[in-house]
Order: C-alpha cells, then sequence, then structure tokens
C-alpha cells in the first residue's frame, strides 16, 4: 500500500520511498523526512516496494538490505535494474565486504544503523543535487534501463548499449521531455526548445518527433517512452510499460 506522508499533486515534490522492515523507522523517516516539497512512500517488504515502483516513480530510494525473508543484495539489483535514481542502503554496521557487496550490487551510499538524521539528511540532499535537484524542483539529467539510457552530463544517448547520433533538435526535444519526465510538455515549450523561435510550424515539431521516435523506441509505431496526449504535446514516460495497441492511433493528425 502506497502511504504518503501529505497530500501532493505537483511535478516538483521530491519522492522518496523508503524500504524497510521495521514499522517504527519507517514512522520515524517519514517525520523527519516529510515536508511539502519530499513526499514519503513506505514500504515493508521488497516485493511490495518493486510493485510501487511505476507508481511513485522515485526520486531516492532509502532501503535495508536485512529481509526476514528475502536477499536484501539481489532487492538492491532488481531496484537498480527498475530505476536511475540513488539508491541508498540503511543497514546495521556492516561486517566484513557487505558495504563493497551492497555498492556493487546498484547502491549509491551505504549508511550504518544507528545513524544522525542529520547526516541521513545531509547525504540523500547531496545525491539529489547530483541526480539534478534544483531549487525545488527535480530536473533530471540522467535516464537508464536495459534498452535506453540518457545521459545529458555527459550528451550521449544509448539503444542497447549503443551510442546513437541524434540532431541537434531532436537532442534539445529529448532533453526537453526527460527534463520534465512524467509531464505534459506543450507543444510550444517544445517548440521554443528545439528550434528557439516560436515561428516554426509546429508539423515541424511532428516530424522531428517521429525521427526521435525512430531512433530511440523499441517499437516506434507503438512508442513507449514519447507518448502523445492529443491536442496538448507529449510526456516523456521514465518507467514505460508495454503500450496498448492502437495508442498512437491517428497520429498523423496531431500537431
Amino acid at each position: 500500500m502506497i502511504r504518503p506522508s501529505r497530500r501532493w499533486g505537483d511535478g516538483d515534490v521530491v519522492r522518496i520511498l523508503v524500504v524497510d522492515p521495521s514499522l517504527e523507522l519507517q514512522r520515524m523517516l517519514q517525520q523527519e523526512l516529510g515536508s511539502e516539497r519530499m513526499m514519503v512512500f513506505l514500504a515493508s517488504r521488497p516485493s511490495e516496494a518493486l510493485a510501487m515502483l511505476p507508481l511513485v516513480a522515485p526520486h531516492a530510494i532509502l532501503t535495508e538490505i536485512a529481509f526476514p525473508e528475502d536477499d536484501g543484495l539481489q532487492f538492491c539489483r532488481r531496484l537498480r535494474a527498475a530505476a536511475s535514481c540513488p539508491i541508498l542502503v540503511i543497514s546495521a554496521a556492516p561486517t566484513g565486504g557487505e558495504v563493497i557487496q551492497a555498492l556493487d550490487a546498484g547502491a549509491d551510499d551505504f549508511i550504518c544503523k544507528p545513524f544522525a538524521f542529520i547526516e541521513l539528511k545531509a547525504r540523500l540532499q547531496a545525491h539529489l543535487r547530483r541526480w539534478g535537484w534544483h531549487g525545488g524542483r527535480i530536473v533530471p539529467s540522467y535516464y537508464a534501463d536495459d534498452h535506453l539510457v540518457i545521459d545529458l552530463r555527459l550528451q550521449e544517448v544509448r539503444v542497447c548499449g549503443r551510442r546513437i547520433r541524434l540532431s541537434r533538435i531532436e537532442y534539445r526535444l529529448l532533453a526537453c521531455l526527460l527534463q520534465h519526465a512524467g509531464r505534459v510538455v506543450c507543444h510550444e515549450v517544445l517548440l521554443r526548445a528545439g528550434w528557439e523561435d516560436r515561428g516554426w510550424d509546429p508539423h515541424y515539431l511532428k516530424l522531428y518527433i517521429r525521427h526521435l521516435r525512430s531512433k530511440i523506441e523499441p517499437d516506434p509505431a507503438r512508442p513507449r517512452y514519447i507518448q502523445t496526449v492529443w491536442g496538448v504535446g507529449y510526456r516523456f514516460c521514465p518507467y514505460p510499460s508495454a503500450p496498448e495497441a492502437g495508442v498512437e492511433g491517428s497520429q498523423e493528425a496531431e500537431p
């Protein structure tokens, strides 16, 4: 069950997924981290957290790796395969190579229990800044899954591990969509991003979106990443699911 710490509705709220079998620690983290700009979601088991991922689309994950009935390191690997956001492991003081194992499994940091909340907050904010948190708003600069990798910092796009070439306009459009991931970007905003000029015909946008889809989508006729919002614009879906047949339908009529 998704249990947000407060009501929310805008795309500027930082979403934190906490995964820990301790209900007491869940409540403490929700109380310490929950704010008007930070929404905390809680899960007790890896299976629950994995089911929540596409619904929450977290900007950061705080997770234990010691679960009564689950392999925490395998869970960490599954998280990394499904999410590109920072993963911070919070667990008991490690022995041997547990820290190295957690980092090798995909974690970005390891925080030992017991910990000071002020240190946890500082580390979390540092990871969010590196990921793209600026002035109260998340601006993603990186996305990765098993098919597509977009790294705006390196100005690099890879499909199935191979770097692909995008035109300057295609890259600008993709960057704009990623920076507003999960939200609808209207035609006018995309036109300004691509051409820096409001005088371009919106039909150019449709043409370039088609070119972009042909380069990054597994099936350009049934797009997973760049979805059309009829009469409004387009949306980049950071956790795409298999599209339904006919979703794009009469795209030719849509600018």
